[in-house]
């Protein structure tokens, strides 16, 4: 039997960023446990995608267009959702930069782009919808961040200290507003793909590297995510967990 701490009926969630796929997959997963999805990203197909999900599954949905490097952008769509659904108890930052270039070639304008996308957004959202659940004294923060945050990787740079930067705003919140009912995680994928290729140009290396010889699926980090966005794991908060086919403990 399923405990009833894991559904998350009645809840309502935020879904923010732009990324490759995360954003319907998320919802999606967000959906089926019960809760209605706000997605907010720039790309109107995505968007559209995932609230065809959310509407699929019977629960309600909202698309919100929004640049996320813009603070002022993200405040209004925290109120866009407030006023339409009342609250926010769970917000998932997926923004998801696919960048890989050789440290130094990386122009100025690239590095604040994959920063302002990620880190940046990250922060703002957190600010945002953090005084809403601070006056709550509830709330859910979840950052799909990546493996990356705490590995190196060649012609990586700019996304490593992105993700790193993430990770470490994830442990500093989590201590933070731990007393406030606030819980503070990330999830850390691996590579992952729809389609079984990446698209970054490096297939037959990555897939001699990954212990798992296969690239992980979106839709295998629905149950931990709604895990972490239900009271079942109210006592877990400041953590990164890894879904990574083995690839963090790989020597």
């Amino acid at each position: 039997m399923v405990s009833e701490e894991f559904t998350l009926w009645g809840e309502t969630a935020l879904v923010a960023g732009d990324s490759r796929f995360w954003s319907k997959y998320v919802a999606a997963a967000l959906a089926e446990a019960g809760a209605d999805v706000a997605v907010a990203a720039r790309n109107s197909k995505k968007l559209d995608e995932a609230v065809r999900q959310v509407l699929r599954l019977g629960r309600k949905a909202m698309a919100i267009p929004i640049d996320m490097t813009k603070s002022s952008h993200i405040e209004k769509m925290v109120e866009q959702v407030l006023a339409e659904f009342g609250k926010i108890d769970i917000l998932v930052n997926a923004s998801d930069p696919e960048f890989v270039k050789p440290f130094v070639e990386i122009k100025e304008d690239e590095w604040h782009r994959i920063v302002e996308t990620s880190l940046f957004s990250v922060f703002h959202c957190f600010q945002a919808v953090g005084k809403h659940m601070l006056e709550r004294k509830k709330g859910r923060l979840i950052n799909i961040t990546s493996c990356l945050a705490e590995r190196g990787l060649t012609n990586s740079s700019a996304y490593c200290v992105a993700m790193g930067g993430i990770l470490q705003l994830t442990r500093a919140l989590a201590l933070e507003w731990a007393r406030d009912g606030i819980t503070v995680n990330a999830i850390g994928p691996a590579w992952f793909s729809e389609t079984g290729k990446t698209g970054m140009g490096q297939e037959d290396v990555l897939l001699r590297y990954l212990p798992s010889k296969r690239y992980g699926h979106p839709e295998e980090i629905g149950s931990l995510l709604v895990y972490l966005a239900s009271d079942a794991s109210d006592f877990i908060t400041g953590q990164l967990v890894y879904v990574d086919g083995a690839v963090m403990v790989h020597i």
